[in-house]
């Protein structure tokens, strides 16, 4: 009893204060669960990092856990890098590609520069197929350049061409003909240069786990929603081997990396992956409005596959969608910053060409929405809000070959836009300013016009 009484103390002085945040309820039952296989939910601005952090220090400093049996993983080496800085503690935080190249310890040089698109520009030779699509040749080599990246990242191999092309249309089947031409030229050419890339990597560190893999007790995952099939499999073989427990971090909502090979299936199905799993819903967020959250989860649910949350917040800001429709960009930018005294933004494209030319006289950062995920500021400009193929929805990224790929199955599904979108609009504090052209307005600009409340629409 005096045992269970210093574990109490223990547990309630270290949930106290993580670096000088105090955990909320929904967050200290993650962090103390001891369900094998767990998933949290981390809505925007919930505190994902927080809980990953606090996780581990909760493994190691209260529960005693060996910090060399703890495996973390995320994406990026600026994500792995900020993690070893918050955790302070010595633990294992990889990429999943950095792991995956330990594992194999392959003597080949890995590939980083993104060389498919020349491969494929140089062995497509099918230029009928260019009107059948309603492409051009550089349209075309992005396509197929895509779907082969999806293939393996996926974990497909040749083999599978053959079912795909025996199920397909005749239309469909000349062009998946001519992508694994593509595919054997690209996958040649990786060969006599002695090289393998990212998606390698994975596939055939998947193939080489066995026994002798990487010894943890705790396998920590950041951006779950991220991960792909293969990269699952991986966690799982490490896990099965190890008897490990698995903390996954992610938020379907933010599912917006399916060109390089997420599944959002990993996420909704958490169970069908790790059995037996329970799942905690972190249900605040500290950086949105509960007027904006109103809007973005009223969007976000039009999409069939994602999982319903009740999201809370203590802030208050009337009117946080502006519209903008205008004629000039940059003089409606101007008058906007004016009008609501906007001293810092951030200028958010879909794609890096909405952002240039573009003029901002105060304190701004330029990027992606994908690259803005997890950063936040007082305030947002999003840019390139037009009806076009490469507008917001961007619908080249809806081609009907990817169909093939057990990928955006509808053609005129936008469902990973309009999770992009979202990451749009839950990064702003105050306001978000959607700036769409006044003759072409985006599909999901008109939407908010109609059904949403707390929009406000102006004309420049």
């Amino acid at each position: 009893m005096l045992g269970d009484n210093k574990m109490i103390k223990k547990e309630s002085f270290f949930l106290s204060s993580i670096n000088g945040v105090k955990l909320d309820k929904y967050q200290v039952r993650a962090v103390k669960s001891k369900r094998k296989n767990i998933l949290v939910l981390a809505p925007a601005g919930s505190g994902k990092t927080l809980m990953i952090v606090a996780k581990i220090r909760y493994l190691t400093d209260v529960l005693k856990v060996n910090p060399k049996r703890i495996l973390c993983l995320s994406f990026t080496n600026k994500a792995v890098n900020k993690l070893k800085e918050d955790t302070q503690r010595n633990v294992d935080v990889y990429t999943f590609h950095k792991l995956a190249l330990s594992i194999i310890k392959s003597k080949n040089e890995v590939l980083t520069e993104d060389i498919i698109y020349d491969v494929v520009l140089n062995s497509y030779k099918n230029e009928v197929l260019l009107g059948v699509y309603s492409l051009n040749k550089n349209q075309m080599v992005s396509l197929v350049s895509n779907f082969i990246r999806l293939f393996k990242a996926l974990g497909f191999e040749l083999n599978d061409f053959y079912k795909m092309i025996k199920d397909a249309n005749y239309s469909d089947r000349k062009l998946l003909k001519e992508i694994m031409k593509c595919y054997v030229c690209y996958e040649a050419y990786l060969k006599k240069e002695n090289l393998i890339d990212f998606n390698d990597m994975i596939n055939m560190a998947v193939k080489e786990l066995d026994s002798s893999c990487p010894k943890y007790d705790y396998i920590i995952i950041d951006e779950y929603q991220d991960v792909s099939t293969s990269k699952v499999m991986m966690v799982k073989k490490i896990q099965k081997y190890n008897n490990a427990k698995v903390f996954a971090v992610g938020d379907d909502f933010q599912s917006i990396y399916r060109f390089t090979g997420s599944d959002l299936n990993v996420i909704i199905n958490f169970d069908d992956y790790f059995p037996f799993s329970r799942t905690f819903l972190l249900r605040n967020t500290y950086r949105n409005s509960i007027e904006l959250i109103r809007v973005a989860n009223k969007f976000i649910m039009k999409n069939k596959k994602q999982i319903r949350k009740k999201i809370k917040s203590n802030m208050s800001v009337p009117n946080p969608v502006v519209i903008v429709f205008y004629d000039d960009l940059n003089t409606a930018i101007k008058e906007v910053i004016e009008e609501f005294r906007v001293d810092e933004v951030f200028v958010l494209g879909r794609n890096n060409s909405d952002l240039k030319g573009v003029k901002i006289n105060v304190k701004n950062s330029k990027m992606t929405v994908h690259k803005a995920k997890g950063l936040q500021s007082k305030y947002v400009f999003v840019l390139g809000l037009k009806d076009d193929k490469n507008g917001f929805p961007n619908k080249i990224m809806n081609h009907e070959i990817l169909k093939y790929l057990n990928v955006n199955k509808n053609k005129n599904n936008y469902d990973e836009e309009r999770r992009l979108f979202y990451v749009a609009l839950t990064r702003c504090v105050k306001k978000v300013f959607l700036f769409a052209p006044s003759k072409n307005p985006s599909i999901f600009v008109k939407e908010l016009c109609t059904w949403y409340k707390n929009v406000v629409i102006v004309k420049k």
